[in-house]
């Protein structure tokens, strides 16, 4: 069985810092992205809020569901102690 070997890639030319652009330059034309950033950020923004928003509402479900379990085993101890105070 015969593997076929690869050419390995070239090295990348070693340029001079000069040689690199240290301008910025706007790009015109097409730059192939369907989105502007102003309507990603907008919209990672409102998710985000909408993500806490509903974590909070079910966080004060909890906590309602929480209060109203205690107030019922409150009411239980109370009516233990006057049921052990009149066999007294």
């Amino acid at each position: 069985m015969m593997i076929p070997q690869t050419k390995p890639a070239p090295a990348p030319s070693a340029g001079t810092a000069d040689d690199r652009a240290t301008d910025f330059e706007a790009v015109t034309g097409e730059t192939g992205e369907h989105y502007s950033g102003y309507t990603l950020m907008v919209t990672a923004y409102g998710l985000i809020w909408a993500i806490m928003m509903a974590w909070i509402f079910l966080l004060w479900r909890k906590q309602a569901s929480l209060n109203t379990r205690l107030d019922g085993l409150e009411s239980a101890i109370g009516r233990a102690e006057k049921k052990l105070a009149e066999k007294r």
